[in-house]
């Protein structure tokens, strides 16, 4: 039964991914002088907007979320105040993301491919919790579990496509806690009451 499950939600990742596949929005980056760069992203839909930036550990430079529906978000970002090194810019269109790397020197911006990304489902069943996430860039993916702003457990879940996995939360304390699952573009959290 487990199984079934399992194979049905797989099932229907890679049935969106494929419908989604017609409406992949455009994330563009144009470097403009040595030290700038023009983010323009476009949709064939409005929806609520959630851009971000990050550095190579994942601290967030740049955070704006839109307060009504856009098709459209252009920003010029000023590199000349940040360091050198690898930055991701992704842009969160409802369930769906895209995002691009950025390697920042000196001399140049030089810009990765654009990745479709998703939104990983989370189902809270009891004690368990079952997490799936369609993984397109295949790069590793954790899972934190945090009370009141602590950390209490981290979990390695792998860089496969389909990630699936089931926790079993019964051995913690009663109370609330932030699931957070963390992969190359973005952290996602998930409140769960036990």
């Amino acid at each position: 039964m487990k199984s079934k499950t399992w194979i049905l939600t797989i099932m229907a990742f890679l049935i969106a991914a494929i419908g989604y596949a017609t409406e992949f929005p455009k994330l563009n980056v144009v470097s403009l002088e040595e030290d700038k760069a023009l983010i323009a992203f476009s949709a064939n839909t409005a929806n609520i907007l959630e851009i971000s930036l990050t550095n190579s550990v994942g601290d967030l430079v740049f955070f704006k979320r839109t307060t009504r529906r856009q098709a459209e978000f252009k920003k010029v970002f000023d590199f000349s105040h940040m360091d050198d090194g690898k930055y991701c810019i992704s842009v969160n269109y409802g369930n769906r993301s895209v995002g691009r790397s950025l390697n920042v020197n000196s001399d140049k911006i030089s810009v990765g491919p654009p990745l479709q990304l998703f939104e990983p489902y989370f189902k809270l069943c009891g004690n368990k919790l079952n997490i799936s996430f369609l993984n397109c860039p295949q790069k590793q993916v954790y899972v934190s579990v945090f009370r009141n702003g602590r950390r209490v457990d981290r979990i390695r879940m792998g860089n496969n496509l389909a990630i699936q996995k089931c926790l079993d939360l019964s051995e913690l304390e009663k109370g609330e806690y932030e699931i957070v699952l963390t992969e190359f573009f973005n952290d996602h959290s998930f409140m769960v009451q036990l």
